[in-house]
């Protein structure tokens, strides 16, 4: 299962991508708005990423790797997930640092909405997002997402949960 932009190439995760995932989730920058860095070694995250790698995707969870299509480089993730937390199928996405200012979060985010929307049945996107987060802000409200309230989420702390049906989303576009 792939999803393919102009720029970008959705696909599952690979072994190959593991060393720009580790430098993303162990860059204290790029991790800020999403739950901080790892607590986990090298060795022990390399081990759940290889089982992330091997499992299929599930009903509760895909996550796609982001890559670059000019150098086939690895350049973060896009997904959904069911939350508890927030009550529904919550949107999220990483990105490394260098590839921040290109469009590439809108990009990836937008296909994968449509994606979930149109391929895996869901009504129903929620995201948690800071306000600090303006990147994140700007691409919600791009998507159509509406502020629902705000949440207070362990890892992240007080956050903004914003929704978009899916009906809104077919407006939009």
């Amino acid at each position: 299962m792939k999803i393919e932009t102009d720029r970008l190439l959705l696909r599952k995760h690979r072994i190959e991508d593991y060393e720009r995932f580790w430098g993303m989730i162990t860059d204290p920058i790029a991790k800020r708005f999403t739950g901080g860095v790892t607590s986990l070694t090298y060795e022990q995250r390399f081990k759940l990423f290889c089982e992330d790698c091997s499992t299929p995707y599930s009903e509760d969870r895909i996550e796609f790797a982001v890559v670059e299509k000019s150098s086939m480089m690895y350049i973060g993730y896009c997904g959904c997930r069911a939350s508890k937390e927030l009550g529904g199928y919550e949107l999220f996405y990483g990105y490394c640092r260098d590839s921040w200012g290109k469009g590439y979060g809108f990009e990836a985010a937008d296909s994968a909405v449509a994606f979930f929307f149109e391929q895996m049945g869901i009504d129903r996107l929620v995201a948690a997002s800071d306000k600090e987060n303006i990147a994140t802000v700007r691409i919600l409200n791009r998507l159509g997402f509406k502020f629902i309230e705000q949440v207070n989420i362990d890892r992240l702390g007080v956050v903004d949960k914003c929704e978009l049906h899916k009906q809104e989303y077919r407006r939009s576009r």
